[in-house]
C-alpha cells in the first residue's frame, strides 16, 4: 500500500460513534466496505436484507443475533456471517449494547469462484479463538486500508475481501502463513538477506497491524530467526518487537487526534486485542493515558 495515511472523520459515513438505529450499507464501486458501529442504549434494528456477504465482528456487548429463524446469542469476540438475501438483524442485551465491525463484500466478487459461494451459509462462526482473531485482524487491516487516500485502495480491499471470505469458510492459520511466505519467496531470491530486511522494514510502516511474532516475519522472510533479528536491530537500531509496539502507538495517536473513535475502537484498530494491554503500553510509551493524550490535543 502506498500513499499519505488520512484517517476518517467522526462523521464519516463508515464509522459512527453512537447510533440508534442500523447504519446505511451502501458499497463502494469496488464493493467491498468495512463499517464501525457503536450502538446507544435505545438501538434497535429492523430486519433488513442485502445482497452481499456481511462478516459481523462484536467488539464488545452482548445480545441476540438473529438471522432468518435462528436466534443466537453473542459476546465480544463472535463472529457471524450473513449469506446474502438472508434476513438479519441485532437485538442487543438489556444495558449490554454492542459495539462492532462489519465486513460487507458484494455479489461479483462472491461469484468470481462459485463453489465457495455456494458454500457460505449464515451462521455463527465456532473455529475458536484462533478464527475469531484472523477475522478480527484482517477487518482491522481492511478498515486501515480503507482510510488511506491511496489509488490501490480499492485493490487491496479486494484482496483482503478474499481473505476474508476464506477465514470465515475454511481457516487454517497454518496454510496461510505457508501462503504469505510462498509468495514471498520467489521475489526475494535475488536479494541479499539486507536488502531483504530493509525492504521488510520499509513495507512494514503500513503492514505492522499484520505482525503476528517474530518468528512469522522471519519465515516470511525466509530468514532464520538469529539472522532477521541481527539485520533488523542493525538497521533500525531497536528490537522487531519494540518497532511494531512503536507503530502501533503512534498509529492510536492519530486516531486519537484526528477522530473521536472510543477508546476500545482505538486499541482495537492499532493492533491490541484487549484494551487494558493497550493502556498500558500507551501510558508506558507516551507517558500519559489515552484519554489524557485526546484531551491534550484537543486542547492546542
Amino acid at each position: 500500500m502506498t500513499g499519505k495515511h488520512s484517517p476518517a472523520k467522526p462523521n464519516s459515513p463508515t464509522r459512527a460513534r453512537q447510533v440508534r438505529e442500523a447504519m446505511n450499507e451502501a458499497l463502494p464501486p469496488w464493493g467491498v466496505l468495512v463499517l464501525e458501529s457503536h450502538h446507544a442504549p435505545d438501538f434497535s434494528m429492523q430486519w433488513r436484507t442485502h445482497r452481499f456477504l456481511k462478516v459481523v465482528y462484536f467488539l464488545s456487548g452482548a445480545g441476540t443475533f438473529c438471522c432468518n429463524k435462528q436466534e443466537l446469542n453473542f459476546q465480544g469476540g463472535d463472529v457471524f456471517v450473513v449469506a446474502p438475501n438472508d434476513r438479519n438483524r441485532i437485538c442487543d442485551g438489556e444495558g449490554t449494547p454492542s459495539s462492532l465491525y462489519v465486513g460487507c463484500i458484494c455479489q461479483s466478487i462472491l461469484s468470481a469462484e462459485p463453489t465457495t459461494a455456494e458454500n457460505i451459509a449464515s451462521s455463527k462462526l465456532v473455529g475458536g479463538t484462533r478464527q475469531s482473531n484472523f477475522v478480527a485482524s484482517t477487518l482491522r487491516r481492511m478498515i486501515y486500508t480503507q482510510d488511506l487516500a491511496a489509488s490501490s485502495r480499492g485493490v487491496d480491499m479486494m484482496i483482503d475481501a478474499w481473505r476474508l471470505i476464506r477465514g470465515v469458510t475454511a481457516y487454517d492459520s497454518t496454510d496461510a502463513s505457508q501462503a504469505v511466505a510462498t509468495e514471498s519467496t520467489t521475489a526475494e531470491d535475488q536479494l541479499s538477506d539486507a536488502e531483504i530486511v530493509e525492504r521488510y522494514i520499509r513495507e512494514l510502516q503500513t503492514s505492522f497491524l499484520e505482525a503476528t511474532t517474530i518468528d512469522a516475519a522471519a519465515n516470511q522472510l525466509n530468514l532464520s530467526r538469529r539472522t532477521f533479528t541481527h539485520l533488523f536491530r542493525e538497521q533500525t537500531g531497536t528490537t522487531w518487537l519494540r518497532r511494531v509496539r512503536e507503530l502501533g502507538i503512534e498509529h492510536a495517536k492519530r486516531l486519537l487526534q484526528e477522530t473521536d473513535l472510543p477508546i476500545a475502537s482505538v486499541a482495537f484498530e492499532s493492533g491490541f486485542a484487549d484494551i487494558s494491554t493497550f493502556y498500558r503500553r500507551f501510558t508506558s510509551m507516551v507517558g500519559q493515558s489515552p484519554a489524557a493524550y485526546r484531551q491534550r490535543s484537543t486542547c492546542r
